[in-house]
């Protein structure tokens, strides 16, 4: 392998922890729904998406969200992992305009991630985002990819080295913060299928999916719609993905299914969160160091 090639390489490997390590359990986590999905549940059991709550569902919180980092704790991480960077890049000789762009969100787009932290949840709920999307998610900036085509193989190999110090500021790094990050992926995760085994979702789904079969779709519940093989042969959604996504939000809207769903999952999730509160409250006080270590190194 040539040593521009094993930069490229580092850059992949190190990137996601650094970015999305700031995110300290602050999105849904993949929990299984399907076998068709593309993405490792919580349990190990893949799935393709984490689905929305709610017609639109920038309000919804649940009780786990207590244990996730806020807007401006998540942008606080991220400033103090983006300031290490630049001074480690600059103590080695690069100058400004070699050091940007760096794969750090702006503030208004990491107060924007930690408010669609459940906009999926339970699968696109969004009429506007189904009529133009379908099941497919929107698209977005690929941080990483543009700090990769930004920079010579020179220029990756000092700050893939950066990046990988700045780590221990940004991302749970110590044992503590990773079992208890992984304790939260379980109770969300259990939180998830006792919902979806609870009667009261089961008859939720049952008049979901006969308001869809009159609009001429056979589903049995929200995340076949979502996994339906069909949709995911393409990067973009076809007609009849979107015809399919718009009746199914609507079904969503007119049986008041979200409200059903979330409700009951928040009932499981008090319920397992009780159940482990000393391990929780501990792994919320990690983050609050984490947080308050971030500040000390901005100031």
């Amino acid at each position: 392998m040539t040593a521009a090639r094993l930069v490229r390489t580092a850059v992949v490997l190190v990137l996601p922890v650094v970015l999305f390590g700031c995110a300290g359990g602050g999105g849904d986590v993949d929990v299984a729904v399907s076998s068709s999905g593309s993405g490792a549940g919580a349990d190990g059991v893949q799935v393709r998406s984490a689905g929305s709550v709610a017609p639109r569902t920038g309000g919804l919180t649940l009780p786990l969200d207590a244990y996730a980092l806020s807007a401006a704790e998540d942008r606080a991480l991220g400033r103090a992992a983006e300031d290490q960077v630049r001074e480690c890049a600059a103590a080695a000789g690069l100058t400004e305009d070699q050091i940007d762009p760096l794969p750090f969100g702006t503030a208004a787009e990491s107060s924007a991630a930690v408010a669609a932290r459940h906009d999926r949840r339970y699968s696109v709920a969004d009429p506007e985002v189904a009529a133009t999307y379908g099941y497919h998610p929107p698209v977005t900036a690929d941080v990483r990819r543009e700090f990769y085509e930004a920079h010579t193989d020179a220029e990756l190999e000092v700050l893939v080295g950066c990046l990988s110090e700045a780590a221990a500021v940004s991302s749970a790094a110590g044992s503590a913060s990773v079992s208890g990050a992984e304790l939260v992926s379980e109770v969300q995760a259990s939180a998830w299928h006792a919902a979806m085994a609870d009667p009261r979702v089961v008859d939720a789904f049952a008049a979901w999916s006969s308001c869809l079969a009159a609009a001429g779709f056979d589903y049995a519940a929200p995340m076949e719609a979502n996994d339906d093989p069909r949709w995911w042969t393409s990067e973009v959604a076809g007609p009849l993905e979107i015809e399919t996504a718009v009746a199914d939000v609507a079904c969503k809207q007119s049986t008041g299914l979200i409200p059903v769903w979330s409700a009951v999952e928040a009932e499981h999730q008090e319920t397992l969160i009780a159940a482990h509160q000393a391990e929780l409250d501990a792994y919320r006080v990690v983050l609050d160091e984490q947080v308050a270590e971030a500040a000390r190194f901005a100031g």
